[in-house]
C-alpha cells in the first residue's frame, strides 16, 4: 500500500534511532498531507521523552537517513518533518490502485467476526418518514464501510408489523379497506386507512385494536392470514423503491418474529431477578441505579411492548458478536434501556446505537406526508428538468444510451434511469455531507445543484472523466513512465488519492459518512485542477498514457467512494 509504504519506511529507520516501538511511530504519521514538501510528521512530545523535543526533533532530523523512498527529514520547533520522492510517490500511489481496482480503499479485518445491522424498519401502518429515510441511506452506509474494512454483514429490515398499532389497522381495514386500492397501493391506502381509524379513536375503538391484538398474540389463524398478506404486500413495495436506491437487505424480519421468543425472554429476566411488578400488574425492570427509569417489558393485561420484542429477537438471534441500531437521537433512552438489560441478562454486550438528527422542511407536491417514493420521484423529475436545458447533451444520451454494469439503456429509458440515478445521488449527499447527529433542512433545489457541495456534482465529475477515456484513445496501463508525470497538479492529485485508505478507516471509526463525503468533494476539486492543466490529447504518447493511468486512478478512486456513500457512479450524463 502506497501510504503505508512510506509510514513504514520513516517508521523502522526512527524506530531504530529512538528506541521507540515502530507500531506507536505508525500511529502517529497520519494521513499524508497534499502538499509540495513535508507530507507526513511526527508531533516529538508524542513519544513521551524526558528529552526537549525542540532539541531532540533536530537531533533526529540530522540522524535520519534519506532513501529510495523518502527524500528529506526535517525539523520545525518540536515537530519532524518527512518529504517523500514525488516520482516513487505516484508510481506506488498509481500501481496499488491498478491492482487493487474496486478494492482499493478495503482493509482486512483483524477479527473478521459478523456484524448485524438494523436500519431503515419502517412500520407498515404508518409512512415511511424522514427519519426512515435517514435510517435507511445511513445504514446502507454502516453497512458498506463494515464490508469494506472486511466484516461480515448481515443487514435486517426489522419492520413495525406488530403490536397494538396494527390492531388499530385490522380495526380500520373492517371498516374502511379497499381490495382495489391495497393492491394497487398498499402503503398508501395503509397508511390513509390508519389516519382515519386514528381520527375517530374512541374507548371502544382502542378495545377492539387491543383485543385484535392478544387475538394475534394467541394465535387467531384469521388475523394472522390478513396479517401476514398486508406484511408481504408491504415488502413487495418497499423492496421496488429500495431497489432505485441500490440498497438490499439480507433478510426482512419483524417484531412479529419474535412471539415464540417472549415467554423464554420472561423466564430469563425472571432467573435474574429483574423482574419487578407494579400495583396494577405490569412488569417492569429497575434500571433506576443506571439513571435509566423503570422500563415496562409487560403490560398489565400480559401483552408486549416494542422493548419485549427487541430483547427477545436477541434470543432468536441468538446473541449476535456486534449488534448495531440505525436509530435516530430521540431514542437515546430506549436504547441504552434495552443495552442495558440486554446486559444484565447476559443476552448481548457487544451493541451500538449509530444516532442522527433530524431532518427539517421536508415536504412534497403530494403534500406533507413524506414517503420514499414521493422523495425520490421528486428528484427525479428535477434532475429531468435540468438535463433537457442541455438540448446537445440530451439527445446525446437519448441516442448512445447509458450502460451501468451488464444493463444498457437507451432512448427515453436511459434519461429516466440517469435522472432517477442523479436524484437519488442527491438525496443521498444532501443526508451524509453533515455529522449523522446534526438537523440538516432538507431542499431540493440546493441538493439537486449541478454546482457546489452536491451528489450531482460528483457524478458529473466522474462522468466528465469517463468521456475522456472513451475519447483519449490511450491505453491505461502500469507500463509507462512515472518520470513524466513532474507537474504539482499530478502530485497533488496522486497523495489526495493516496489518503482514500485512511479516510475509509477513519470513517468506520468514527462512523461518520461525511469523512468520505467531503475527501470525495475534495477529490473532485483536485481532479478539475489536474484535469484543466495535464492535457492528454495532443499529447506525447509516453506522457498521454502516464496521465491516462493518473486520471484513470483518480476516477477509480472516486467511483469506489460514491459505492462507500451507497451511489452507483455514472459514466455517461
Amino acid at each position: 500500500m502506497s501510504a503505508t509504504q512510506f509510514r513504514k519506511a520513516i517508521a523502522s529507520q526512527l524506530s531504530r534511532i529512538t528506541s521507540c516501538p515502530e507500531s506507536q511511530l505508525l500511529g502517529l504519521l497520519g494521513t499524508p498531507k497534499t502538499a509540495l514538501k513535508q507530507q507526513f510528521g511526527i508531533p516529538i512530545p508524542r513519544l513521551k521523552s524526558q528529552r526537549d523535543p525542540t532539541e531532540w526533533s533536530n537531533e533526529l532530523a540530522h540522524k535520519f537517513q534519506p532513501d529510495n523512498l523518502i527524500q528529506e527529514a526535517s525539523a520545525k520547533g518540536p515537530f519532524l518533518h518527512f518529504s517523500v520522492r514525488p516520482t516513487e510517490y505516484i508510481k506506488q500511489t498509481l500501481l496499488q490502485v491498478h491492482n487493487e481496482q474496486s478494492k482499493f480503499g478495503c482493509h482486512i479485518a483483524d477479527t473478521p467476526h459478523t456484524v448485524v445491522l438494523d436500519y431503515s424498519s419502517p412500520n407498515i401502518a404508518k409512512p415511511f418518514h424522514a427519519g426512515h429515510l435517514r435510517s435507511t441511506i445511513l445504514g446502507n452506509f454502516v453497512k458498506r464501510i463494515h464490508q469494506a474494512m472486511g466484516y461480515p454483514v448481515v443487514g435486517i429490515n426489522y419492520l413495525g408489523d406488530w403490536g397494538k398499532q396494527y390492531g388499530l389497522l385490522a380495526v380500520g381495514f373492517a371498516k374502511y379497506g379497499d381490495e382495489s386500492l391495497l393492491e394497487k397501493d398498499p402503503i398508501h391506502h395503509l397508511y390513509n386507512i390508519y389516519v382515519k381509524i386514528n381520527s375517530e379513536l374512541t374507548e371502544q375503538v382502542d378495545r377492539e385494536a387491543n383485543e385484535y391484538f392478544k387475538r394475534m398474540e394467541e394465535g387467531d389463524p384469521v388475523a394472522l392470514k390478513q396479517w401476514k398478506r398486508f406484511r408481504d404486500l408491504s415488502i413487495d413495495s418497499y423492496t421496488s423503491v429500495y431497489k432505485r436506491l441500490g440498497i438490499e437487505f439480507e433478510r426482512y424480519s419483524g417484531e412479529s418474529e419474535t412471539e415464540p421468543y417472549i415467554q423464554p425472554l420472561y423466564n430469563l429476566l425472571q432467573s435474574k431477578n429483574l423482574i419487578h411488578t407494579t400495583d396494577d400488574g405490569a412488569w417492569t425492570v429497575d434500571l433506576s441505579a443506571y439513571d435509566l427509569g423503570s422500563p415496562v417489558v409487560r403490560r398489565a393485561d400480559g401483552t408486549s411492548l416494542y422493548l419485549t420484542r427487541d430483547l427477545a429477537n436477541l434470543i432468536l438471534r441468538q446473541s449476535p458478536q456486534k449488534s448495531m441500531y440505525i436509530v435516530g437521537t430521540e431514542q437515546s433512552l430506549y436504547m441504552q434501556q434495552m443495552f442495558k438489560i440486554a446486559e444484565l441478562a447476559s443476552l448481548a454486550t457487544n451493541m451500538h446505537h449509530v444516532n442522527f438528527g433530524r431532518v427539517q422542511g421536508m415536504s412534497t407536491r403530494k403534500g406533507t406526508v413524506v414517503f420514499l417514493q414521493d422523495i425520490l420521484d421528486t428528484a427525479q423529475e428535477q434532475m429531468l428538468k435540468n438535463l433537457k436545458e442541455n438540448p446537445t447533451k440530451y439527445n446525446e444520451l437519448l441516442t448512445l444510451g447509458v450502460q451501468q454494469g451488464d444493463q444498457h439503456w437507451v432512448g427515453k429509458e436511459a434519461v429516466d434511469q440517469v435522472a432517477d440515478q442523479l436524484g437519488t445521488s442527491a438525496v443521498i449527499v444532501q443526508d451524509l455531507i453533515a455529522k449523522r447527529v446534526k438537523n440538516y433542512s432538507f431542499s431540493y433545489d440546493r441538493m439537486t445543484a449541478a454546482r457546489g457541495y452536491t451528489g450531482v456534482y460528483l457524478q458529473y465529475t466522474h462522468a466528465r472523466m469517463c468521456a475522456i477515456e472513451r475519447k483519449a484513445n490511450t491505453p491505461i496501463t502500469p507500463d509507462c513512465d512515472f518520470s513524466l508525470l513532474e507537474e504539482k497538479e499530478a502530485f497533488e492529485l496522486a497523495l489526495t488519492v493516496s489518503q482514500f485508505p485512511d479516510i475509509v478507516k477513519s470513517s468506520y471509526q468514527s462512523m461518520e459518512p461525511c469523512v468520505v463525503v467531503h475527501y470525495l468533494f475534495r477529490l473532485a476539486h483536485v481532479m478539475g485542477q489536474a484535469n484543466s492543466t495535464l492535457r492528454i490529447k495532443d499529447a506525447d504518447p509516453k506522457l498521454a498514457e502516464a496521465r491516462m493511468l493518473l486520471f484513470w486512478a483518480a476516477r477509480t478512486t472516486l467511483a469506489n467512494g460514491l459505492k462507500l456513500i451507497g451511489i452507483n457512479p455514472l459514466e455517461r450524463i
